[in-house]
Parts: structure tokens; sequence; C-alpha cells
């Protein structure tokens, strides 16, 4: 029976999903499963197709068929499959090395280095992972990476074949024949018979001089049917001469592997040696325009007609025809004002900005004579942010116009555009301020809400409704607002108004997706979103909306495409870049995130926040001198801000600037000798980076200056544990206890040392003296405490004390521990006990394997195996599933695949409760 604790109180952090499991189709998945082992894959195909139909969360099914995709090719099916096992918790043990190999055949290299970077991975995981990596550095031709990334992992497994063969396949590239001879040895000295150590063998003979084809055949005969070897093997024979013979390989591999790219390459390469060229590509008849059938003359006649036709078409709101006409006339004819805010704004209209603004530019002088143009000229350049055209012609305008309403408005347009709220709201106090002009009102609105006072923003937007409650504008605008203002039921009435009156609304439509995103109705924002940039697909505001719907709806792809247009429509909009670098990060896209960040810091480059995210990019592609020196441009722009210095100190410590962080950290003290944080953090620095004397003596200096604290004691707790002295930690942590009963983190420090049996009994009376009164985290830290140290009856009871408080959140792990508690008399009451905590946990790999432990000594083998193989899938490295799946496959019959799973993970050789029972299995199998 497993009884160990099956969560530390770290899991009080972690909420399951609320996908469900389910257990009918586990001889199915079995016998896929038995059937992909013995290489009947296309058999184990069919067979997992029903099993996931029936049940498609269940992950061992869903883990086989990526892999079972991915050997026939279809390398995005496999990936979503493996992403998405990864994404419900599947043990990334178990899925990164297929994962990272999907990721290759991908080109998506990026991905891989991340994998490596934020995993920590160990064992045949890690190899493997470690192996796609350096391969995806030399398809880069990054070379040196590569080398350092195989050096790094051979000290760490010096005797792992696959990595000595890279290694020294990256040397014999890098004509270092004498180091990689050193590999190469190491490698046939563990085994012989490795056919990629015998082609790796004889590249190194090729690279001495030495006769290479015997022992590319060698490999060859070890496997026959292994493409490497018969690539190695045809393209020893094509450079050899025997051209007949290398063929009959290379027709063997198209067979096996249709498309290869290296197969295609060697075939060309044999072409090439017998002067057969392959045929020349078939050149494609590329389409002309057709040319206008009407001569010059022709269009000069009917120049007129072009006039009339554009201003019926803009009438008739047929603005693609209304431009191609105007524009037509423009160019024969001297234009009017008038003409040209027409032809403009069907230009507009019909999204074609720059051609409008080029057209304006040519008719400057126009422009400055007639106001309302003007105004058209510079609102249309502020859309596409650049003021700087219309604040070009503002001192001609200032001199013609000066004094003029619609003058002063396009002013204070520009202040708004700018962020200079201060003189936009003196120029509204002052030159407009007893305009009762709508427009007015609205940038009074625009400057209370660029203020972030919605609640007068609101009121404004009221008294405009007021005046015209059929106003579908004022009606979007009172919608936004109440939304702003976090009035959503009164949002949720006026939207549905707005919509009622005009369907098509696009303000309506946002404001609807707005609610519907806030009220978690995914579909239904989704839903209105896309009506709306169905109608208005320039308007950004709607682009970042529909790209946060998306991305908390786990749709990233459709985030980015809104988020490319967002930022092409506004290149100056820092948001959409902002949320590009957040999406490209999450998905391991980095070069993407950085290239969005350079902009971000094109736009803003004393933008703090952007050299650190920078950084941080930086430091996950291993680029760690530039990521250091990015925070060291940040340094110099918080070099005066201790409480800055302090967040800058984590940074560069974990982009490994170690003497940086010191630096900052010495600094925030000298900004701020009064202040105790500062010098703990220092403190803490100083611990975590083994420097124990220097710390004694800070913590010292910090008793003498600041007195006996909790976080003092907390810190000298730390130092003790870092000298070897856990007693004493404890004792300090005790002590912090003492003077901050509800210091949560130096309680947790306590039992985190409690659990292993320094201070367990103290702790337990501890926590046991304040039960009453304690919160309910302490209580649950008891009921664990008891449990570990077996004490069944004591934590029984104060388990069940837990899941009587309404609001305790760890319900699952707690009937867990119960179902265990229980199933040593009475099987019929863990089960029950165990299937409720898996209603609240689904997804958990601890529940799953106690149910599927609980069925198996229930003697209810096949149920308990299926439970157990996804209880495996989600943590393959917990030796108690191993056992358990072990020991139900030997009560199946299937005595070898107990064996071998027990072997695979050298399970008999790890610490665990269940070990002698382990061995004793061994034994009889």
């Amino acid at each position: 029976m497993k009884l160990s604790v099956k969560a530390s109180i770290f899991s009080l952090l972690l909420m399951g999903g609320a996908s469900t499991y389910a257990t009918p189709h586990s001889a199915s998945y079995d016998e896929a499963l038995t059937a992909f082992n013995t290489g009947q894959v296309q058999s184990a195909y069919l067979t997992l197709k029903h099993v996931l139909k029936a049940s498609p969360d269940h992950l061992p099914a869903k883990l086989l068929m990526g892999r079972i995709l991915l050997l026939d090719g279809y390398t995005k099916e496999a990936i979503e499959e493996f992403e998405e096992v990864l994404l419900a918790g599947g043990d990334k043990s178990l899925v990164l090395p297929a994962l990272s190999r999907a990721y290759l055949r991908e080109g998506q290299y990026e991905k891989i280095f991340v994998m490596l970077k934020r995993h920590k991975l160990s064992g045949d995981a890690e190899v493997s992972v470690t192996l796609a990596a350096g391969t995806a550095y030399i398809r880069l031709n990054q070379l040196d990476d590569a080398r350092s990334l195989y050096a790094q992992a051979l000290k760490t497994h010096p005797n792992v074949v696959p990595l000595l063969n890279a290694q020294a396949n990256l040397l014999l590239d890098q004509n270092q024949p004498a180091q990689a001879q050193e590999l190469v040895k190491r490698a046939l000295s563990i085994s012989d018979s490795e056919p990629l150590t015998l082609i790796t063998q004889a590249k190194l003979y090729a690279a001495q001089g030495k006769e290479a084809l015997p022992v590319y055949a060698k490999a060859y005969e070890l496997a026959p049917q292994n493409p490497a070897t018969m690539r190695s093997y045809a393209g020893a024979l094509a450079e050899g001469g025997q051209f007949d013979k290398a063929s009959a390989i290379i027709d063997e591999i198209e067979a096996q592997t249709p498309g290869d790219i290296q197969n295609q390459l060697i075939k060309a390469r044999i072409l090439a040696l017998t002067q057969h060229h392959t045929e020349a590509d078939k050149i494609l008849k590329s389409l002309t325009d057709k040319l206008s059938l009407l001569t010059e003359k022709q269009l000069n006649e009917r120049i007129e007609l072009s006039l009339i036709a554009g201003i019926v078409a803009y009438l008739n709101k047929n603005y693609s025809l209304a431009s191609t006409e105007l524009y037509r006339y423009v160019g024969k004819r001297d234009a009017s004002p008038e003409q040209l805010s027409m032809l403009a704004d069907a230009m507009i209209k019909n999204s074609n900005y720059k051609d409008a603004s080029n057209l304006l530019d040519k008719y400057e002088q126009t422009v400055i004579s007639h106001l309302p143009l003007a105004r058209l000229y510079c609102e249309l350049n502020l859309a596409m942010n650049k003021p700087f055209k219309c604040n070009q012609i503002l001192p001609a305008l200032t001199t013609r116009y000066e004094g003029q309403e619609n003058f002063s408005i396009l002013k204070a347009k520009l202040l708004l555009h700018s962020k200079e709220t201060e003189k936009a709201r003196q120029l509204l106090a002052n030159e407009l301020a007893g305009s009762t002009n709508e427009e007015v009102v609205r940038l009074k609105i625009a400057l209370f809400s660029e203020q972030e006072d919605y609640k007068s923003a609101l009121k404004l937007a009221k008294s405009l409704l007021q005046k015209q409650p059929q106003s579908i504008a004022h009606q979007a605008l009172v919608s936004d607002l109440l939304i702003r203002n976090n009035s959503m039921a009164e949002a949720e009435k006026a939207v549905d108004t707005l919509l009622g009156a005009d369907p098509d609304n696009v303000a309506g439509l946002i404001a609807k997706a707005r609610i519907s995103f806030f009220k978690k109705d995914w579909a239904t924002s989704t839903e209105a979103i896309e009506l709306a940039i169905g109608q208005d697909k320039t308007n950004v505001p709607a682009r970042i909306l529909a790209a946060q719907i998306y991305t908390a709806y786990g749709k990233d792809e459709n985030a980015i495409d809104h988020l490319l247009a967002a930022k092409t429509l506004e290149s100056r909009n820092p948001t959409p870049r902002q949320l590009l670098v957040s999406v490209y990060s999450r998905q391991g896209e980095l070069k993407a995130a950085l290239s969005e960040i350079n902009a971000l810091l094109g736009i803003d480059r004393l933008s703090a926040d952007f050299h650190i995210q920078k950084a941080s990019v930086l430091s996950e592609m291993g680029n760690t001198a530039e990521a250091q020196s990015q925070l060291k441009m940040v340094y110099a722009l918080w070099a005066q801000q201790p409480e800055k210095l302090l967040q800058l100190a984590e940074q560069q410590s974990q982009a490994g600037d170690i003497s940086g962080a010191e630096k900052s950290l010495q600094q925030a003290i000298k900004l701020a000798p009064k202040a105790p944080r500062p010098y703990l953090e220092y403190a803490s620095f100083l611990i975590r980076h083994n420097r124990l004397e220097q710390s004694e003596n800070m913590l010292t200096d910090f008793a003498n200056q600041f007195g006996k604290t909790a976080n003092l004691a907390m810190l000298r707790g730390d130092l003790a544990v870092a000298s070897n002295k856990p007693q004493q930690g404890f004792s300090h942590y005790m002590t912090a206890l003492e003077r901050a009963p509800m210091f949560r983190l130096a309680l947790v420090k306590a039992f985190e040392l409690a659990r292993t049996g320094t201070g367990r009994d103290t702790l337990i009376h501890y926590l046991s003296s304040n039960s009453e009164s304690g919160e309910t985290f302490q209580k649950h830290l008891l009921a664990d405490l008891y449990y570990i140290k077996a004490d069944y009856t004591r934590a029984e009871a104060a388990y069940n004390q837990l899941l009587a408080e309404e609001n305790f959140e760890n319900k699952a792990f707690v009937l867990n521990n119960l179902a265990n508690i229980h199933a040593e008399n009475d099987l019929t009451e863990g089960l029950a006990l165990i299937e409720k905590a898996l209603e609240l946990q689904p997804r958990s790999a601890a529940l799953m394997d106690t149910k599927g432990w609980l069925l198996s000594l229930s003697d209810d083998y096949h149920q308990g195996l299926s439970l157990l193989r996804q209880a495996y899938t989600l943590d393959s490295s917990d030796p108690s599933v191993q056992y358990h799946i072990a020991y139900t496959l030997n009560k199946l019959g299937r005595q070898e695949e107990a064996r071998a799973i027990l072997q695979k993970h050298q399970t008999l050789n790890k610490s665990f409760r269940e070990q002698p029972d382990a061995q004793t299995l061994m034994q009889s199998l």
C-alpha cells in the first residue's frame, strides 16, 4: 500500500482541470500498446482511433497516437497530440523526447532550445532532447553551440553512446579527427556492434585516409533496414564507383521513406557522378495584366464622366469605384477642395490610407486653404501615427484660423494624440469652455478617459445620449464607458439595446465581446469580436481584444494573426507587440519574440521593462552575455531607485550576472540605509551563493541596526540549513514563528524539515496547541504531519475536520490520503474516497495511481492497469507507479512486461516505501 504523502503543502497552490477521465477502454488501449510494441503499427493506430473516439482525453492513448503519427510522417498532427498531452499535465520525460524530434522535423528549432532551457530533465529524456537540440544547432550552422551542448551533457552522461557519437561526428565535421578518435574509442569500448558508432568510425577512417567502406558495410549488415545505415553505405558505394549497388539501396530507402530529403540529396549526388543531369524545371507562363483598350485620347474625352461616376459611386458608398474614377479625374483636371475631400475620404473608407495621405501631400496649399480638408488631412495622419505632418502645416493654419472653434478642436485632438493631457485640459477649459459642440464634449470624454476618470467620462456620455437617445454612436460610447466603470449588468442592457437597433454596429459588437469575455463566455465573445472585425478590419482595439480572447482560449495562432494585423495598422502602438512577445515566448518562438522587443525598444529606448523583457528572452536563448548587457542598461535607468534595484538584482541573478546582482543590492543599501529590506535581500543572496561567513556578518549587522525580527530569524534558519545544521535551522524557523505567528513562509520551511524528521514532534506540538484558533493552512500541515508519522487515527480526524470546512480548497489530496488510510482494512471505502478525489482533480497522477492500485488490490486488474497507465503518462518517474504497474501486469500473467518496466526505470535502485515489495516481485518474475 502506498502510504507516502501524495502532495506536500505546495500542492495547496495547485488546482486541477475540469476534464474527465474514463477507463472502459483499458483492454483496447493495452491491445494497441501490445500491437505497437510488436511492430503492428497500423493495427495499433486503428485500435487507438476507437479508444480516443470514446475517451478523447485518454492521455496514454493520445501519447501513443502521437508516436504513431510521428512514425508515419504526420509531424504536425503528432505535435498537436504531444502538446495536448503536455498541456493536460503529461509527464515531460515521456512527452518531450518525442516532441523534440517532431519539432526537429518541422524546423521549429527554437522550441527545442526553449524546451531544454525551461524543463528540468534527467536520464534518457535529457539525452534525447539534448541530441535533438544539438542537431538543431548544427542545422542552423551554430556548430560551437552544439559542441558546447554535447560537452556539457557528456559531463553528466559520460557513457551514453549516442552522445559520444554526436560529439564525434561534430568534431569530424570541424576537421578535428584526433579528438573525435577518443570519443569513438570510448563508444566502441561500451558497444562494438552499435551500427551508428560504426558509421562514425567509418567517417573517422575516411578522415584519416583509411579504408572506410568495409566498416560502412558492417554497419549495414547489422541494420539493413535502418535508413541511416542504408544512406551511409549507399553514399560510400557511390563514392567508390559502385553506382548500381548504391542505386539499389537508394530505391529501397525511397520505398521505405518516400520524399526523404537526405535520400534525394544522395540520389542527386549519384546522378551527378554518373553524368545524368536532372531535367530543368518546367517554366510556368507568367500572366500579364490586360492593357486598357482605351487610348489616352479616349480616356481624356470621357474624364467628366469619371467625375460624375465617382460622385455617384461615393454617394452610393461604392468607395472602391469612387476612388478609381475620382482619382482618374483629379489626375487630369485641377481639383477643388471638395473634390479632394471626397476622393481622400473614399480612399480612407477603402482602407487606402497611405494613398490618401500622399494625395493630400501633393495638394498642400489647397489643404491649408480649406479648414475642413485640413482637419481631414490632420486626422488621417494622426490615425497613421504621423502627427509631424500636421504639425508642419500648423503655423500656416494658425495664421488663417486662430480663434475659430473648429481649429481649436483640431489643436485639442493633436494635444490628446501626443499625450499632452494637461495642455489639452487647459485648451478645453479656456478656448472651448463655453462650447456646446458635440465634438467638444467628445474630446472632454476622451480627456477624462485618458486620465482614467471613467466616472466623469460616463456622466458626459450619458448627457449626450439624453439629448439624442436614438444615436447609435452615443449608445456605443455609453456602453463602453459602463464596462470601464465595471457596471457590467447595466452595460449588458445598453449593448443589447444598441445591437437591437443596429446588429452590425462595430462598437456594440466590441462591447458585447468585452462583456462576454469578462463572463468567461468564450464562444459568445469570439463570435462577437469576429463579427466586429468583419465589419471593420482596421479597428486596432478590436484586433487587440480578439487576441486577448483567443489567448485566454488557448488559440495562440488566431491571436497572432490579429496582433500582426494590429501592429501593421499602428506600427508605433506598443500594445500589439507586447502581446506578441508574450505569445511568442510562451510558444518558444524566441527569435520572433526578440524581434518584437527590438521594435518596442525602437519606440521607447528608455523603457526598463522592454530591456528586462529582452534580457529574459536572450537568457532563455542561451545568450547570457547579451542578456547581462541589457540588464546593465536597466541599472543605468534605475540606479537611484532602491526598490527597483532589488527587482533588478533578482533578474540579474536569473541571468547569471552574480556580480551585477550584488552591485544592485549594495547600491540599494546605499540609497536606503535605514530600510531593512535591502539588507535582508542581500543576506539571502549571500546564503544562496554559499558565502556563509559574509551572510553571518550581514545578519549580525542587521540585528544591531534593526533588532531581532522574524525575517532575521528565518534567514538565520536558511543559513543553518545551508551549513548542514537542519536542527539549528528548524529552531530558528520556530523563533521566527514566535515573533510573527502568521509568518507562513517560515512555517512552510519548518514543515519541510519536519517532513524528513527534523523537529517533527516539536512542530506537531506547536500546531496542535494552536489547532483550535489556527487557520486552515496550519490545520492541513498538522494533518499531513500525523499522516507522515503514521498516526492514522489523529490524521483521519484532522482530515475530516478539514473536509467539513466549506471553503477548504485542497480536498482532493485529503481524500486521497484518507483513501490510503482506509485501504488497509476497507477497500470499498478507500475506492469511494478516491472516486470523490478524482472528481475534484481528474488529472492528478497521484490520485490516478491510488485508484489504480486499489482496483488492482481488489483483483480488478484491467481497470487498475488502465488508471495506472494514465498515472504513468502524467508521472513516469514515480517508483510506486512503476511497481504498481509491474505488480498488475504480473497478476495478468504478463511477467516479461512486468520485468521490463522495473528494469527500464531501475525501480529497485530507488528509495521508496514499497521498495522491498518491488524487490520481492522482481525475484518472483
